[in-house]
């Protein structure tokens, strides 16, 4: 805690009540709010007791003004609950009348502040601050501020009336907790019992919702929805299953209404119904409800409510089962051919799908449950080999296929209907994992690769592709009829791809190589295979292409591709060479990104990357003068493996025996100039991660013999970026009169310092804690945020206009 903050926030509290006062933003009262809330949680709020005199005279204040800015009354509400959330605090304002004059607007000077939105979000707010025991709900409770709390729950603003719901759920739960304070059984005879009101705020809470259930009113009967999903969902037994039994005969009426603007609402009511112990109860009818939804003549509400249903995991697996055979309904009645209508697809559906307005919509809300829900269950009879077909036809008629279906017309549809492709892919991709998906996998490919053929199909529906082909052809990865189909039929594809007029495309396919190589890393067959394709050819001469992020992608799929190919030395050359290329004249920052990264992984591989240990010094100058804080980030990590690759080895190879060699190397390379100069980078994670690398060398050069520094570990500072803030370091480490014979010009002594003295002067621990903090870790303490305020206060006595 600051020092003078006390006699700052009396200056505060005195300048916050002038209505005319000007706040310097719009977050510095949220930031003392932040302030007081960590002095209370601290020590249980021994802290905030220094300041008690000056808060209570500026609550006093507060509570006496006739003129008061709305955003500063806010806050006061806020503050109060915050303070009265310590029970010796709470008896201290409760004594004083702060509690009741603030939490009661009957009482407020001006009764026209509660139609402002923020002083109603305050009142909120500062009231479940309050609301954390025993004897701040009994005040809650006998003051009566229910009532005033339950209209809040129709309130206009929707964050309001969520922020109320679940502030009357924090109450309904903690007046059904029994009473085992020490200090309100002590209190017991001086006041009426808790639970009486307790009792009666409970019963004002049912009355409320079914009022609000009853209502003919469709917003008061939304916002009675809303709450009684969210207090059966987290309010404890009794208090949930009480609230049903008085909800349930208007939630009927509305369950049976079937109104589209209130199923969604119904719908929550009944999700949270089906995680509830209740649900079972046959008199609670909550199965029931969810049966007469399932079962709808409106098919959008049968599917929405079957995928809620779906999303609660405790849910009874019959339940689950009839929510499957609803969702899965729609996809296989427009793939069934005529011998199988009567058994999935019913008259009524069959209708909805043969019409293009409710056709696509409900195709892709069955298709999208079943790859959200259907595929992920691990339910029994789910009828995945019927999915799996229907879902490979529907692909194929969206492409123009003639299917061999009765709904002819839904086929229509469809066609070229790239909404129903992509959901239809999403479902494809799941399937993959089935245990059946064997029996499917030359379906399944030759489907996706019409896909990847088609001239028709959209930039966005061959990610999609790419991602189901992928996924399919790990199935069976070592299958010499996979490896033939990726020989064979996959790579002539990619090479016409990847010279697509769409950038889209020609990036999805790059991103896909890189995947593939990926998924099939070790496999020598594989590697044999893209060797002998043409594919490194391709890559090649697509890190010349003219749009950054397909360049980017070619670059990361070239990287993947060769970390596990070995090849001959001229091409690892050419590869570099290129990479280099884009690295020093790319005016992009996404390939420089990719290409860095690439170089990671490269001197990661266990193979030998001759042509790039040839050029490490121009990498690690590139890359540390990039402008690019990214670039920079993946070259200090590229030193960071150079650091550890050396010296490590030559520790465990050789104790604490010479280290000349490996630290000569790393001077050769520029390494630790290049960290020095990071250190003092003005993007805060290149520092960062320099000071830990210095910090890490710093340890190395401690442990080894001091006979061992040599020369060579001598630094011209005078030729460096960062060699004036070290001279300036050195400086105050000398005597006044050697400062002041130094002032004038460096004598040629201090031009060259060992870099052991360099770590020893720079005080890396000291500079590492200040670098953690967050850039405006200044401008956000309480110090500078009260004396904003201050500031503001005095602008507006000498009334400025601030025309920015």
């Amino acid at each position: 805690m600051e020092s003078n903050c006390s006699s700052l926030l009396s200056a505060v509290c005195e300048v916050l009540p002038n209505p005319k006062l000007l706040l310097p933003d719009d977050t510095s009262l949220e930031k003392l709010l932040d302030w007081f809330k960590d002095l209370i949680n601290h020590n249980d709020g021994q802290y905030i007791k220094h300041y008690q005199p000056c808060l209570l005279e500026f609550l006093h204040t507060m509570t006496k003004s006739e003129a008061v800015d709305s955003t500063v009354f806010s806050f006061t509400l806020k503050l109060t609950g915050l303070l009265a959330s310590k029970e010796d605090s709470f008896n201290w304002l409760q004594e004083r009348g702060v509690l009741l004059h603030m939490f009661d607007p009957d009482s407020w000077h001006e009764i026209e502040l509660w139609k402002n939105a923020s002083v109603r979000g305050g009142w909120l707010q500062g009231l479940w601050n309050m609301l954390q025991y025993q004897q701040a709900v009994g005040f809650f409770c006998k003051t009566g501020l229910i009532k005033l709390l339950l209209s809040l729950q129709n309130d206009e603003s929707f964050f309001l009336s969520s922020l109320t719901n679940q502030i009357l759920v924090h109450v309904l739960n903690l007046v059904t907790l029994p009473v085992l304070s020490s200090s309100i059984e002590s209190d017991a005879q001086t006041r009426p019992p808790v639970s009486t009101d307790c009792r009666s705020v409970t019963a004002e809470v049912m009355s409320h919702v079914t009022r609000s259930l009853s209502s003919e009113e469709q917003a008061a009967v939304a916002s009675g929805l809303r709450l009684l999903a969210v207090t059966v969902e987290q309010c404890r037994d009794p208090v949930k299953g009480q609230l049903w039994e008085h909800a349930l005969e208007p939630l009927e009426v509305l369950v049976n209404l079937h109104d589209d603007s209130l199923n969604l609402s119904v719908m929550a009511v009944l999700q949270a119904a089906a995680k509830s112990p209740f649900f079972t109860n046959p008199e609670y009818k909550a199965e029931t409800l969810i049966d007469a939804m399932l079962y709808s003549k409106n098919t959008n509400e049968s599917l929405q409510c079957a995928a809620l249903i779906l999303q609660v995991d405790s849910c009874p697996d019959h339940l689950k089962k009839k929510a499957t055979d609803v969702i899965v309904r729609p996809l296989l009645c427009v793939t069934a051919s005529s011998t199988i209508v009567q058994d999935g697809c019913d008259s009524l559906l069959a209708n909805q799908l043969s019409q293009k307005a409710s056709c696509v919509p409900l195709l892709t809300q069955s298709l999208s449950s079943i790859a959200d829900f259907v595929c992920k269950n691990s339910l029994d009879d789910v009828p995945i080999r019927s999915i799996t077909s229907s879902v490979i036809q529907l692909l194929k008629m969206c492409i123009g296929h003639q299917p061999s279906t009765f709904l002819r017309t839904a086929a229509s549809h469809v066609i070229g209907c790239c909404k129903i492709q992509k959901y239809s892919l999403d479902v494809l991709q799941s399937l993959a994992d089935s245990k059946e998906s064997v029996d499917f996998l030359q379906e399944a490919l030759t489907v996706l690769l019409l896909y990847l053929q088609c001239p028709d199909t959209h930039a966005t529906v061959f990610k999609k592709t790419y991602q189901a082909v992928l996924k399919w052809l790990g199935v069976s990865s070592s299958s010499p009829t996979v490896l033939e189909t990726i020989s064979h039929d996959l790579y002539p594809l990619l090479k016409k791809l990847v010279c697509d007029g769409r950038w889209e495309v020609r990036d999805s396919t790059l991103e896909f190589i890189m995947q593939l190589t990926a998924a099939f890393k070790g496999n020598p067959e594989y590697n044999e295979a893209f060797r002998n394709s043409g594919m490194i050819s391709v890559l090649l001469i697509s890190l010349s292409d003219g749009e950054s992020y397909v360049q980017a992608s070619a670059v990361s799929a070239l990287g993947e591709a060769l970390t596990d190919t070995p090849l001959c030395a001229s091409f690892q050359e050419e590869a570099v060479t290129h990479l280099l290329s884009i690295l020093s004249k790319d005016a992009e920052s996404f390939p420089r990104r990719a290409v860095m990264k690439v170089f990671t992984s490269w001197l990661k591989s266990p193979l030998s990357f001759t042509g790039l240990d040839n050029h490490l010094s121009s990498v690690l100058s590139l890359g540390s003068s990039d402008f690019d804080w990214e670039v920079k980030v993946q070259t200090l990590e590229i030193v960071d493996m150079l650091m550890d690759n050396s010296l490590s080895c030559s520790r465990s190879s050789q104790g604490r025996e010479s280290m000349k060699q490996p630290l000569h190397r790393l001077m050769g390379l520029g390494l630790f100039d290049l960290l020095l100069k990071c250190l003092f980078d003005c993007d805060r994670p290149v520092s960062q991660k320099a000071c830990a690398l210095l910090i890490k060398l710093r340890s190395v050069l401690r442990e080894t013999d001091s006979s061992e520094h040599s020369d060579d570990l001598t630094l011209d500072i005078s030729s460096c970026s960062w060699g004036e803030e070290v001279l300036q370091r050195f400086h105050r480490k000398q005597q006044p009169e050697e400062w002041s014979s130094v002032k004038n010009g460096a004598p040629d002594s201090l031009k060259k310092i060992h870099l052991c003295e360099i770590l020893e002067l720079l005080e890396l621990e000291d500079m590492q804690c200040i670098l953690s903090l967050s850039s405006d870790h200044v401008i956000n303490s309480p110090r500078s945020v009260m004396e904003d305020i201050l500031s503001a206060a005095q602008q507006s006595e000498l009334n400025v206009v601030d025309c920015y």
